[in-house]
């Protein structure tokens, strides 16, 4: 049994575990800096759209199988510290691939950068609800919101730091080097991750039985549990909302003359207010409930749509980028928080892998129908739908019971 102590223990060493992780995924991060390493060895712009396209399949797919294995653990711990290598270790072999054979050999390492990427990417997805499930055990309930909430903004802030670093290290080394030295970093940062992960103290579990037919008794999961599909069908619709903010900056330097310096001054704005609101959310989520944090997320994503839909100067996109940034870090804390709260505790491991699925796998095409739709009606033409997505998935949302009980707020 867990004491008050270990609770305060986990939560420290886990949120530290949390926060370098975050800033390994800033110095290798799979939107910036790997299409950017790939587009120098010479990647075709389908080659370059296989970077995002596999790390959204490998962040949702596999978590149906994790959520399954993560039945059979009494402990999640040991196997976590295990299979988190496959995540971390294809790091350094991007250092690798920068310093030994980008600059003789780019074809080789490039195809050998987007199987690391596949490794590293599945192996998250897959370990995704395994970790959740430990967090579930290993945090006060009561504090779980504020976990998620400064975890996510500590590592957003940290993340920011080594976001800047890397520029300036892209900027002031030679290509392929510099690329090596930000993998380093990212791999460094993900060991001192490790090193915090393991001090994590958990107690045994509960062990689900061994199912046939998994997959068929997820269907049954959803069909006896009305709330929780109610939760998943807004998932759905919001997920495919994001695929507005996928298009701001494209837009925004096709029908905007602006100077470079423009660009960093939205990622700024998205940054910065992604870690402030996550702050908010803890306790607003630990108090009220999860849901509330949804509700005001996807407020948020709606207004940014509608602001980007309408914009008529450059300077309407950096509130349009901050309420993104408001969404986005909502959607990281309530969005995990709140599968804990639906999932008995015999039936985590299915609810949180049927949740991160859904939550992730529509991101896997959003945005290659939303770059169809620009190339037939252009750019507001995809913040209009997506703000109609977002619509409905704040409607279906409003719709959905607050799954913490009275007694669980503290």
């Amino acid at each position: 049994m867990l004491t008050p102590a270990d609770y305060r223990r986990n939560f420290v060493v886990d949120t530290l575990d949390y926060a370098f992780f975050s800033l390994g995924m800033a110095f290798g991060s799979v939107f910036t800096l790997l299409p950017l390493f790939a587009r120098n060895l010479g990647a075709t712009n389908l080659q370059i759209g296989l970077i995002p396209a596999i790390t959204y399949l490998g962040w949702s797919l596999p978590a149906l199988w994790g959520g399954r294995y993560s039945n059979r653990l009494e402990r999640k711990l040991p196997f976590i510290l295990k299979a988190t290598l496959g995540e971390r270790l294809p790091y350094l072999g991007f250092s690798f691939l920068a310093f030994a054979l980008a600059g003789t050999y780019p074809d080789f390492a490039l195809y050998l950068l987007l199987i690391f990427l596949g490794i590293s990417s599945f192996t998250m997805g897959f370990l995704s609800p395994i970790w959740t499930e430990m967090i579930g055990k290993v945090i006060n309930p009561a504090r779980r919101g504020s976990y998620f909430a400064v975890g996510n903004g500590l590592g957003a802030l940290m993340g920011m730091g080594g976001s800047r670093l890397a520029e300036k290290i892209i900027a002031t080394h030679a290509f392929p080097q510099n690329f090596g030295f930000c993998f380093l970093l990212a791999s460094g940062a993900m060991a001192i991750s490790y090193f915090f992960l393991a001090l994590t103290r958990e107690e045994k579990g509960v062990v689900g039985k061994e199912q046939k037919g998994y997959f068929r008794s997820l269907w049954s999961l959803v069909k006896r549990d009305t709330n929780f599909a109610h939760f998943l069908l807004a998932r759905i619709f919001l997920a495919m909302g994001i695929m507005g903010g996928s298009f701001y900056t494209v837009h925004t330097l096709q029908n905007f003359s602006i100077p470079d310096n423009y660009i960093a001054r939205y990622n700024a704005f998205f940054l910065v207010f992604q870690a402030l609101s996550n702050f908010i959310w803890g306790p607003l989520g630990d108090r009220k409930g999860h849901k509330s944090v949804l509700i005001i997320g996807s407020l948020s994503v709606i207004f940014s749509n509608l602001i980007a839909f309408l914009a008529q100067s450059p300077a309407m996109f950096l509130l349009a980028f901050a309420l993104f940034g408001v969404n986005y870090s909502a959607i990281n804390v309530g969005g995990v928080a709140i599968l804990l709260d639906f999932a008995p505790v015999e039936k985590r491991g299915d609810y949180l892998g049927l949740g991160t699925f859904i939550a992730g796998f529509p991101a896997f095409f959003a945005p290659l129908v939303g770059g169809k739709v620009a190339d037939g009606w252009g750019y507001p033409s995809v913040f209009l739908i997506a703000l109609i997505l977002n619509v409905v998935g704040f409607l279906c949302l409003l719709g959905v019971k607050e799954p913490k009980t009275f007694e669980d707020f503290s």
